[in-house]
């Protein structure tokens, strides 16, 4: 899906949103930090599932960045376990439906989801990527379908050629994988996600 990134980040100029995927109760537990990546979880109120927080220091500009999450064909290339990702419909600059496919490590099946992801400018200047689960945009797949996803990538500029990228995502992966499996992989996903991010961004900028 790569776009322009100096047409979107000048529609943007003129749209602004509140940052307020930060602001549930539940405090976030450290996992691990190393290497300038910081993980974290946080329990989620009616689920046995946890929801994760990745934060990294990037050595590149917002537009860089966001050139990056932008383009769904590099995502195998950051983004752990990601076998697939297209774009399905997009609705002008700032808004599209993405379909994504994840190759899950046996004895684990393959997962597809469909997320909405819209992009907005905070009042800071930062930018923020808003994602939502949208399961019943196309028909079911010979993979497992995730019905409930949510989640955030925030660009915060720090300098020059300096940006801090924090990624939060709660899902539901659907199927029989107990919850003890899944949320022992919410340390190595994000963590080797951002990792990756961190080397493409900066040979790619």
């Amino acid at each position: 899906m790569k776009l322009s990134t100096s047409v979107i980040l000048l529609c943007l100029a003129s749209s602004f949103s509140t940052f307020a995927s930060d602001n549930i109760d539940e405090q976030w537990k450290p996992r691990k930090d190393k290497n300038g990546i910081q993980i974290f979880s946080r329990n989620v109120k009616g689920s046995k599932y946890e929801e994760f927080k990745g934060v990294v220091e990037l050595d590149a500009t917002i537009a860089s960045s966001l050139a990056l999450l932008d383009d769904t064909q590099a995502c195998a290339d950051w983004l752990h376990q990601c076998e697939l990702s297209r774009v399905l419909q997009r609705s002008g600059l700032l808004e599209r439906h993405i379909y994504q496919v994840s190759d899950l490590p046996f004895p684990a099946a393959s997962r597809d989801m469909v997320f909405k992801a819209t992009v907005r400018q905070t009042a800071d200047g930062s930018i923020l990527i808003n994602l939502q689960s949208r399961p019943h945009f196309i028909e079911k797949t010979e993979h497992i379908r995730v019905t409930e996803s949510h989640g955030s990538y925030l660009l915060e500029r720090l300098g020059e050629n300096r940006t801090r990228l924090t990624w939060i995502q709660y899902i539901d992966p659907a199927g029989a994988l107990p919850a003890f499996m899944v949320n022992s992989m919410l340390t190595d996903i994000p963590f080797k996600s951002l990792r990756n991010f961190k080397k493409v961004v900066k040979r790619d900028k």
